[in-house]
């Protein structure tokens, strides 16, 4: 059974389709967290800036422990997205290495 240079470069060209859509998928999640999360900062400046007195400080604290239970909860779901996105890729990969084999 002869291979054509076409036959043996399709699965090496899927897999870089399929490297460059997950590395993509995977930065975008990172873009999206980076810009919550500088909104967020530049948010709690300007609260921290409205502190006039001890009522106003304890208030604000407990918007920002309420802030950072919420970043958290964003972080915890952008690590599932990314996992799923990195297990699908894997699958994906596995699949045309075992079809190319065949």
């Amino acid at each position: 059974m002869q291979i054509t240079l076409e036959q043996f470069v399709a699965p090496i060209k899927e897999i870089n389709e399929l490297t460059l859509k997950s590395v993509e998928k995977i930065a975008a999640i990172q873009v999206r967290a980076i810009q919550e999360n500088t909104d967020v900062s530049v948010n709690a400046i300007k609260s921290a800036a409205h502190v006039k007195d001890l009522d106003s400080f304890n208030a604000y604290l407990q918007t920002q422990i309420a802030t950072a239970q919420d970043i958290a909860d964003a972080a915890i779901k952008d690590a599932q997205k990314i996992v799923k996105l990195t297990e699908d890729y894997a699958s994906k990969v596995q699949s045309t290495v075992e079809n190319s084999a065949s």
